[in-house]
């Protein structure tokens, strides 16, 4: 009996510990199996993580072949169909040398078989529309995204979606990243910015200056006064430097901060590409004058014989509805344009392309418009530039109707935009452009382009004598009642203002013969400069703050100006360096703002610039 009950004891504890073991055994298995599935979906994790960061990288790579076929000249003023990026080549291996088969394409794995799918396939930009939903059709362009102005200031985004595929071996099968971004090509209207410079810029005013409106370098940017306001949003490409321009010997005492709002301080953005130009381009061929200056090109008349990246529709020159040329008389005894003998010579016309002129005929209403407004041979004396300048002036009031009150309109039908320029400028010649009596402006508005530096003489864009004038401590008032200030811009080698009581007579005089009066100038300005240290004499530039040059004493007056200043390249004409203050001329009180109507109504001119941006990302 007790045996029996042995065995049957020991057969119980026998089942008891088998079963134990099987229990242990089944959940020794189960976190095995479990284990081996984490370490699966850890490695799949880490392989898609690795896949997605390949894809990034690629994406990279397209982003700056996508930005280099749009920043081609012919190519930066439109928007280029998908077809247009189809030669961008596949990131090679050597960019990845530890991904096996990367760059492999579909043709090559399914010819020769290989173990493994291509590491990067679905390689792409395509356009796509405001949503951004690409395109289907290859030869189509973006639809474009209007900005704030809407078609008024042409300020749009146009959407391409770039693609990669990434496969990459994983533990079972392959993973697969579907990377994708939105590349926005934006074109910005210049004249939204107050203070536009390509080249460094330098703000250093002495009295309190208030800068209204947004300020951009796409270099750097140097602030060393606490009497500098800015109001409004302030960028930079490069760097911010509360300092002086190394190499800046004007400047002695210490830097001190700008103000600025406390929720928008001066930030880095990035350079903006002005109009159809990439200054960093080099193009290939026998040397080209006609791309030689960067984007001072866009004042300069192309060069016959050669072939031209801008046109046909950068330069001012083609844009303008007339040109007026004015030259040295080569016969003393003949009549200039004016009808004294040795006087120059004056052509009025149409641009052509290769920089040449077809003139009108002297019936034409466009000739007779503008024939009564040009007054040859005569001269100043320039202190800065410290030499005679000839000038051909322009008188603005003759090429109108006469109104009482309001907006005139042009005499003839006209586009508004005027070239004009003296081709006999050299160094031992200096020649220069003039408009004066141009308080009316058409509605519609006026663009003077020249290679010349031009001088501005007067109220210019007000109708009359503003309240500014009148009262210049109310600035806010830069028209009179009833004008409407008209979209206007000067485009030259370097822009001046001579007040209301300039008199050539006394250009020759010192200071105290040139007395400047309250003036008001409403234009936007595009000029070039002369940096500081040019001639390695530690010569301020003078800053934004001088950006347009002064001749006279405004010790005792204030200018009130009103627009938008483009600094887009270095001045070849008028290379005088900032002679200071006390000689040459003594700075007005600056009321200076910037035009917010040029938002919705821009000067007569395509002028834009061009950003390219990497977009909202994602995997699919």
């Amino acid at each position: 009996m007790k045996t029996s009950l042995f065995r049957k004891q020991s057969g119980s504890t026998l089942i008891v510990v088998m079963s134990i073991t099987a229990t242990l055994m089944a959940i020794a298995g189960i976190a095995a199996e479990y284990t081996i599935g984490i370490n699966r979906n850890v490695q799949r994790s880490n392989t898609l993580e690795s896949a997605i960061a390949t894809g990034d990288s690629s994406l990279d790579i397209l982003f700056g072949n996508w930005r280099a076929i749009c920043r081609q000249p012919g190519n930066v003023n439109q928007a280029l169909p998908t077809n247009s990026f189809t030669s961008i080549p596949l990131p090679t291996s050597s960019l990845f040398p530890n991904i096996p088969n990367f760059g492999a394409t579909t043709v090559d794995y399914y010819g020769a078989n290989l173990p493994n799918p291509p590491t990067i396939s679905n390689f792409k930009v395509v356009a796509a529309n405001a949503e951004w939903n690409p395109t289907a059709d290859p030869a189509a362009t973006p639809i474009p995204m209007l900005g704030q102005g809407g078609p008024a200031t042409t300020t749009v985004v146009y959407n391409y979606v770039a693609s990669a595929d990434i496969t990459l071996p994983a533990v079972t099968g392959n993973v697969v990243a579907k990377v994708r971004r939105v590349f926005q090509k934006q074109q910005l209207s210049p004249w939204d910015f107050a203070i536009f410079y390509v080249d460094p810029l330098e703000i250093h005013p002495g009295p309190p200056f208030t800068v209204t409106g947004w300020v951009h370098t796409n270099s750097n940017l140097y602030t060393g006064h606490n009497t500098l306001t800015f109001a409004d949003k302030v960028t930079y490409a490069s760097d911010w430097f509360i300092n002086f321009v190394p190499g800046d010997r004007y400047h002695t005492e210490t830097p001190q901060s700008p103000n600025y709002p406390s929720n928008l301080p001066p930030a880095r953005d990035q350079a903006l590409q002005p109009f159809g130009l990439d200054s960093t381009l080099i193009f290939g061929g026998p040397p080209n004058p006609n791309n030689t200056d960067s984007y001072r090109e866009l004042i300069e008349p192309p060069v016959a014989g050669y072939p031209d990246p801008l046109a046909p529709s950068e330069r001012y020159w083609d844009q303008a509805g007339v040109v007026i040329q004015v030259r040295d008389n080569p016969n003393p005894n003949n009549n200039g344009f004016d009808g004294v003998k040795g006087h120059d010579l004056v052509i009025i016309g149409t641009s052509n392309p290769d920089g040449t002129i077809t003139p009108l005929p002297s019936t034409s209403p466009l000739y007779q418009m503008f024939s009564g407004a040009i007054s040859t041979n005569q001269t100043i004396q320039d202190n800065r530039e410290a030499t005679t300048i000839r000038l051909a002036t322009l008188d603005v009031s003759q090429v109108e109707t006469t109104v009482t009150n309001g907006n005139p309109s042009y005499k003839s039908s006209f586009n508004s935009i005027l070239y004009m320029y003296d081709s006999s400028n050299s160094s031992s010649a200096r020649r220069g452009i003039r408009i004066k009596n141009g308080t009316k402006i058409p509605a519609s508005g006026f663009t003077l382009a020249s290679n010349n530096p031009v001088y501005i003489q007067g109220d210019f864009n007000t109708g009359g004598t503003p309240a500014s004038d009148g009262n210049p401590s109310d600035p806010t008032n830069p028209q009179v009642s009833g004008y409407t200030r008209a979209p206007t811009s000067v485009l030259a080698d370097a822009v001046n203002i001579l007040s209301k009581s300039w008199n050539d007579a006394n250009s020759s005089g010192g200071l105290s013969s040139r007395i400047a009066s309250n003036t008001t100038v409403n234009a936007a300005i595009v000029s070039g400069i002369v940096p500081t240290n040019t001639y390695g004499d530690g010569a301020y530039s003078g800053g934004a703050e001088n950006f347009p040059r002064f001749l006279e004493d405004w010790s005792n007056a204030k200018l009130t100006y009103y627009g938008s200043m483009l600094e887009l390249y270095k001045s070849q004409q008028s290379i005088g360096e900032w002679p200071g203050t006390g000689y040459v001329y003594n700075p007005p009180t600056r009321q200076w703002y910037f035009d917010n109507n040029f938002k919705t109504t821009p000067p007569p001119g395509g002028l834009m610039l061009y950003s390219y941006v990497k977009g909202k990302w994602s995997v699919l």
